[in-house]
Order: structure tokens, then C-alpha cells, then sequence
């Protein structure tokens, strides 16, 4: 269950950028917004696979990356709202009328 909560903005993500709008600039800019927002919200697991010194856990704190895995206290919250927010205003440019 776990797994499937932190999958859910990267996977939202590019599922939305395959819905169609009209406007072509505005399709862009939100499809922009989609993937710096998942970016930003696996960004602490990419810090702390790339500080971990070879031959240490990425998920411990003292001598490895994990102490950066506590930035999911703050990412987290940003980037579910910014995602909900991106995931509602795809929804009503893709039924909007063409």
C-alpha cells in the first residue's frame, strides 16, 4: 500500500501528459509543471543514492544519504497539493470543448 502512495505523483504524471488540449502553450507549460513536480518529489532519493560513499546503505543516516530522505517531510506535502492542483486543471482543459 506503501508502495503504491509513493508511486502515485510520479505515475499521475505521465499519465497526464497524454491528455489532449487545445491550446498547444498551455499544454506545454502544464506538461512542463508535471514533470519538474516529479522531479522535485523523488529529488530526495536521488540526493541520497548520489551522497552515499561506496559500500553504504543509501537508507542510513550516519554514514550514508538517508539523512536527506527526511526532506519527503516537506516534499511531500508541497508536491501532493501542486499535483492535485496540476491533476484538476488537466481535467478541465481536456473536456473542455475543442
Amino acid at each position: 500500500m506503501a508502495l503504491v502512495i509513493f508511486l502515485l505523483i510520479p505515475i499521475s504524471s505521465v499519465i497526464c501528459l497524454f491528455l489532449r488540449d487545445s491550446n498547444n502553450g498551455r499544454k506545454l507549460a502544464l506538461n512542463i509543471l508535471l514533470i519538474a513536480n516529479a522531479l522535485i518529489f523523488l529529488s530526495p532519493l536521488i540526493i541520497a543514492y548520489s551522497n552515499t560513499p561506496p559500500g553504504e546503505s543509501m537508507w542510513n543516516e550516519n554514514t550514508g544519504g538517508g539523512a536527506s530522505i527526511w526532506l519527503y517531510f516537506i516534499v511531500f506535502p508541497v508536491t501532493g497539493i501542486a499535483q492535485l492542483i496540476l491533476l484538476i486543471l488537466k481535467a478541465i482543459y481536456a473536456a473542455e470543448p475543442q
